[in-house]
């Protein structure tokens, strides 16, 4: 089924929520559409997140799905009125592809970022230089043209350094980050070796105050995340997967899915190194450099 609009992360939140309670209650799209005189394709797209809630309906799901929380209430209803306001990212245009537009979206909104990084270190917990690096190295070279321009690049670095805010704020949310070890050990710059020193240096301090930061050692052999990188966004009562990838990124919110990310996140904590562990390695490298 083809649609106009694309799910943005505000209205998937609300629209997974409410096929969560419409499962619950036994009910079908098409009982829900006879109930509410809403077409089920109507329905269908709110659920999917390609089309807003309007507020005025909540009362109409809650009513219906049986939901006696009024705290439940309350934050559909403001989940359906943020979904119909445009968040900060919106002005990125096309600098960034629309999915990662909604990852720093739901990143900004959630509770809780678990994170695993293959080969690199988590955006939130770069340093500019570092972040400078990383997407000069990884800017895309388009058929027939040069690699992307100095104020393009100056562009996504801003970006980026407008995510990592949320790091001063004082409803910080909790972020726990596995990194492999190559991610740890390579330079963000073969002509300035102080860059890599600063990292290092960044992310201890981080993770004596920001963030509970793991290292995988490369020596602990293969798992179940070798494909690549994701991050496991939780909300209040909610999580999603996004799935890093060239040029854009992909979420997942089948709940079957999820616990599947959920529990290699898992298996990830227990082979890399403790958090104190960690600490004592960074120190090693830092001491080494």
């Amino acid at each position: 089924m083809a649609y106009n609009g694309r799910p943005t992360i505000r209205r998937k939140i609300l629209g997974r929520r409410l096929a969560t309670a419409r499962e619950a209650a036994g009910l079908t799209i098409e009982q829900v559409a006879a109930e509410t005189s809403v077409s089920a394709a109507t329905i269908y797209r709110q659920e999917s997140g390609h089309v807003a809630v309007k507020p005025t309906m909540v009362p109409f799901f809650v009513k219906l799905y049986g939901i006696q929380d009024k705290a439940v209430e309350a934050q559909w209803d403001a989940w359906a009125r943020i979904a119909k306001t445009k968040g900060p990212w919106a002005a990125s245009g096309n600098i960034v592809g629309p999915s990662y537009r909604d990852y720093a979206e739901a990143e900004d909104m959630a509770r809780e970022l678990r994170t695993w990084q293959l080969g690199v270190i988590p955006g939130l917990l770069q340093t500019r230089n570092y972040s400078e690096e990383v997407i000069r190295a990884a800017a895309t070279v388009r058929p027939g043209q040069l690699p992307s321009e100095d104020e393009e690049i100056s562009a996504l670095v801003k970006l980026r350094e407008t995510r990592k805010a949320i790091l001063e704020r004082d409803d910080v949310p909790r972020i726990w980050a596995v990194i492999g070890e190559a991610a740890i050990l390579t330079p963000p710059s073969v002509t300035d070796k102080d860059s890599h020193k600063e990292q290092v240096q960044h992310l201890l301090n981080l993770g004596d105050t920001k963030a509970t930061i793991q290292v995988l050692p490369m020596d602990s052999g293969v798992h179940g995340c070798l494909s690549g990188s994701f991050s496991i966004i939780t909300f209040d009562d909610l999580d999603l997967v996004f799935r890093e990838g060239y040029g854009d990124g992909s979420f997942v919110d089948d709940e079957e899915r999820v616990r599947s990310y959920q529990a290699r996140f898992e298996r990830l904590v227990m082979q890399a190194l403790s958090h104190m562990d960690t600490r004592r390695y960074l120190h090693e490298v830092f001491s080494k450099m």
